[in-house]
């Protein structure tokens, strides 16, 4: 009787042992039974790495900065300051082609001849037209009207077309910017319709620009109406205050269509 009691006291602790979950068993009994919850995938802001922002500047003595006492190039020095204070860029080059005098005729040999600078712009920044117009005043000081501004403002938008055609053609990929035409024309102050022939200008070459992607253009004239203070001596050309409110019309509107975002997260 005693030999089975041992036995079955052997089996009692047996089965106790058996029973025992071990630590591993305990582990993934509480990994089944409790509720896992997944932490969404770890994700960078676009803008955590600057990147560097090349721009290309094709014109005229607005592109070159005629009246900048700097002497730094107008509204692109200014421009410059405001792109760089953005946390995303990490720095600007900017290649400037501007020339003085020069019209949108002209602007076909400075495009071949720069062909690989465009071609690795993240920007293509533009003034241009006020030359064109000045054309016409010199060709007719003596019978200026309404109807020769028109005439010669179809000209140039064709031409203007033709340039955005060139341009896309060897960088599909840029942003191309447009900077209309203001009216310092102190000449021409006897044109009774002087600013309707501004705002027919400035029309036409966003009616062309907007044909195309990627394109902004980008409204001066008000900055300049009435505004004796943001010209140069010359009564022509923008002072630094002028092309520092040109600049800061040009960034507004970059932001305003969403530019610098699109290139961020393009890069």
């Amino acid at each position: 009787m005693k030999k089975w009691s041992i036995y079955f006291m052997v089996l009692l602790m047996m089965a106790g042992c058996s029973a025992r979950p071990t630590s591993s068993q305990v582990e993934i009994s509480e990994i089944s039974m409790r509720e896992v919850g997944l932490t969404e995938p770890l994700t960078i802001a676009e803008d955590f790495f600057p990147k560097d922002m090349n721009i290309v500047a094709l014109g005229d003595s607005l592109t070159e900065g005629v009246g900048d006492s700097t002497k730094r190039g107008g509204y692109l020095a200014y421009l410059e300051r405001k792109l760089l204070a953005h946390k995303a860029i990490k720095s600007v080059t900017i290649t400037n082609l501007g020339k003085r005098g020069l019209r949108i005729s002209k602007l076909d040999e400075v495009v071949d001849k720069n062909k690989n600078a465009l071609q690795h712009a993240d920007m293509i920044m533009i003034t241009i037209g006020g030359n064109d117009m000045m054309k016409v005043v010199r060709s007719h000081f003596f019978d200026l009207s309404y109807s020769l501004f028109e005439k010669e403002q179809k000209k140039f938008a064709v031409k203007l077309e033709k340039l955005l055609e060139t341009l896309r053609s060897i960088n599909e990929d840029a942003t191309i910017v447009l900077l209309g035409l203001y009216n310092p024309f102190g000449t021409l102050q006897a044109i009774p319709e002087i600013e309707q022939v501004i705002q027919l200008w400035n029309e036409g070459s966003k009616e062309v620009m907007d044909r195309y992607e990627n394109t902004v253009f980008v409204e001066v004239a008000d900055l300049f109406a009435n505004h004796d203070d943001v010209l140069y001596s010359d009564q022509f050309h923008p002072n630094d205050l002028g092309y520092q409110l040109m600049a800061e019309r040009v960034y507004e509107r970059l932001e305003a269509e969403e530019t610098l975002v699109l290139w961020i997260r393009e890069q």
